[in-house]
């Protein structure tokens, strides 16, 4: 497609058993994606794209205006933990695997590849180091990233079982994943409370999510060593399962979660850059929609007492999701099944 001052733009086209009209959608790297009914013939598909340029004119315009410059940042905040890392180049591989060698007791390190590329992240008390091939940027941004849903991994969890525990919320399983365009997203469960869990799923007891040693495992356990060595804010505790972080309490009321629908709930591991006000609203917006699997005036209603802005906070959510700084966009290290369209509703971050 062509724009009026000669840019010319690539759309993927992509077929939809489910779309009943044709749409056009930029993400926030600058890819177009036409999605169009199955079946549509390539004539009718061609003469269709001529409407589409209105809203392409300014769609394009506002993604170069607001798009983020492709550079590292100096440091990166995590405000549910409380922390701030500065991001700093270390020098070469072998220099980076010497200082993790040193300092193993208080620094984890994680190697990344890229083709026959590699880089060395090596984390320590307020510090992000990277090792290799620290001129090659995208390569620099997926550490970043893999690191990021290690973290989130960490304390996304703990902070959504806190609040559903303490609103009377039936969980069945919480995972962190690297979503395209959406911050999380929910769905009841499909088999009855009194059939057996299987083999590495996680179980609700007494209203709290228990995660089984397959389960922890998956999530990461070195990400929980993370939380416990570097929150010196956030409470620990030890189990069979190894440590997991503990969420500050919430001050409203527990309540009885007896015939409450349970349902699985999944975050986008950026949630974890999220200001607090607007982490809490995210999980309200998810929880909430294990009681109305809808955006209804009872879901908004339901919402209303948990998030009493729920309307700007709805917004702002959009707006943080435009403003994501260029490493933590998804890229091509993000899974696609990670953004599949099995759950029933949804929170979206579209540009």
């Amino acid at each position: 497609m062509q724009l009026s001052d000669g840019t010319k733009l690539a759309v993927t086209v992509r077929c939809s058993s489910r779309a009943k009209n044709t749409r056009i959608s930029l993400d926030s790297r600058g890819c177009l994606t036409l999605t169009t009914p199955q079946g549509m013939s390539q004539a009718l598909l061609e003469k269709s794209l001529p409407q589409f340029l209105p809203w392409l004119e300014r769609a394009w315009k506002k993604y170069t205006a607001l798009a983020p410059s492709e550079q590292l940042p100096q440091s990166i905040n995590l405000p549910l933990a409380g922390l701030t890392f500065a991001v700093q180049p270390g020098g070469d591989m072998a220099a980076g695997k010497l200082i993790a060698a040193r300092h193993h007791e208080n620094s984890f390190s994680l190697l990344t590849r890229q083709a026959a590329q590699r880089l060395l992240l090596v984390q320590s008390p307020g510090h992000l180091r990277l090792f290799g091939q620290v001129e090659n940027t995208p390569l620099c941004a997926q550490a970043l990233r893999q690191w990021g849903r290690h973290m989130a991994e960490a304390m996304l969890p703990a902070y959504l079982e806190n609040l559903a525990q303490q609103a009377g919320f039936g969980l069945e399983k919480i995972s962190v994943r690297d979503q395209r365009s959406r911050w999380g997203s929910c769905a009841r469960s499909r088999r009855a409370n009194t059939l057996p869990k299987k083999k590495g799923m996680a179980s609700i007891e007494n209203g709290v999510h228990r995660s089984s040693p397959q389960t922890v495992n998956k999530a990461g356990r070195w990400a929980g060593n993370l939380w416990r060595l570097f929150s010196g804010n956030a409470e620990t505790r030890t189990d069979e399962h190894g440590p997991h972080a503990v969420a500050p309490q919430s001050s409203l009321p527990i309540l009885p979660i007896a015939n409450q629908p349970e349902g699985r709930i999944s975050l986008n591991w950026r949630a974890v850059l999220l200001p607090l006000p607007l982490l809490e609203h995210l999980c309200w917006h998810e929880l909430c929609h294990l009681r109305h699997m809808d955006h209804s005036a009872a879901y908004r209603a339901e919402l209303a007492r948990y998030s009493p802005r729920w309307p700007e906070q709805e917004k702002a959510l959009n707006n943080a999701w435009r403003t994501l700084p260029w490493w933590a966009l998804p890229g091509q290290d993000t899974s696609a099944a990670d953004d599949d369209q099995e759950n029933n509703c949804v929170a979206r971050g579209l540009l």
